[in-house]
């Protein structure tokens, strides 16, 4: 009676009442979700199915032919998103991911061998992508749901909690954390990250007045040393355990950890993250302040 294929772009106008239908479900049962009047739904779905990392499959009536449930998927590989977009590192494995934009039948089609028609197709497409993981955002009250995705194989990982505010001021404060304006950021030379305070993210000053910056590290001869993932290894700036400001020489050079190298030269990692000598302590008048030399330089562990 039903059956599925890939949908294409002359789909879109059949599609797009269904995704309205299907994001008005989604309002109604959540009221931090609120649609936006006459909506461009068939445009929508077009981007949709324009995009290279989006699959959408249609549902069709046999008798008529007509499409009468959907299922869009993306599919992307993961890559970390950190401060600094110069370091493209993570302590974890990338993935290959998968997940669910949106998934609707008709009500009067909504019969366990329709809705299986939908979800294995994807299911395959993944396989074939070599998909690792699939994560899906399930609504509390969708039990039906829920449990068709546990007779797939699904497990339940994570519990979702919301809470919704009613903002009716439009002048929104900005998301970014304020940037020192009033210094230029003139990078010295490519693959130099300039250095800001976590909290404010000023650009952090060195005594004489200059922009600080780190730089990657080198061995000996002047190479950059990498990471086992290719990556270079950027040094960690030493901070005082009592004020927390960053730590500069006395000729007002950044004090940096060493990094751990081994017998040949290559950087020392655990699970993936390279390792840096620690800093060593000492107590005096009951606090803790970082320990120097005769002649004043900082001391790390060996």
């Amino acid at each position: 009676m039903y059956n599925q294929r890939l949908a294409v772009l002359d789909d879109a106008s059949a599609i797009a009442p269904l995704w309205g239908a299907f994001l008005q479900q989604r309002a109604e049962a959540n009221s931090s979700m609120v649609l936006k009047s006459e909506f461009d739904y068939e445009s929508y779905v077009e981007q949709k199915l324009k995009s290279p990392y989006i699959y959408g499959f249609v549902l069709e009536y046999e008798a008529n032919q007509e499409i009468v449930g959907f299922l869009f998927i993306y599919i992307h590989d993961e890559t970390p998103t950190l401060d600094f977009p110069e370091i493209v590192d993570s302590p974890f494995v990338p993935r290959r991911m998968g997940g669910v934009i949106g998934m609707y039948v008709k009500e009067e089609h909504r019969k366990s061998e329709a809705i299986q028609l939908l979800v294995k197709s994807a299911l395959e497409l993944a396989e074939e992508l070599k998909i690792s993981d699939i994560d899906l955002l399930i609504s509390i009250e969708q039990k039906g749901v829920q449990k068709l995705l546990e007779r797939f194989g699904f497990n339940k990982s994570a519990i979702q909690y919301t809470k919704h505010y009613e903002i009716t001021d439009t002048n929104l404060p900005p998301l970014k954390k304020a940037i020192s304006e009033n210094i230029k950021v003139n990078k010295p030379s490519a693959g130099v990250i300039p250095l800001r305070d976590p909290k404010t993210q000023q650009n952090v000053i060195n005594p004489q007045g200059e922009q600080v910056f780190l730089y990657p590290v080198k061995n000996d001869a002047g190479e950059v040393l990498r990471s086992s993932n290719g990556f270079p290894v950027y040094p960690t700036p030493l901070r005082d355990p009592q004020t927390k400001d960053w730590i500069f020489d006395k000729s007002g050079e950044l004090v940096v950890c060493p990094v751990i190298l081994d017998e040949s030269g290559k950087v020392i990692e655990y699970q993936g993250i390279p390792k840096f000598k620690s800093p060593l302590y000492e107590q005096i008048d009951g606090n803790l302040i970082l320990k120097r030399d005769e002649a004043g330089n900082y001391l790390f562990e060996d």
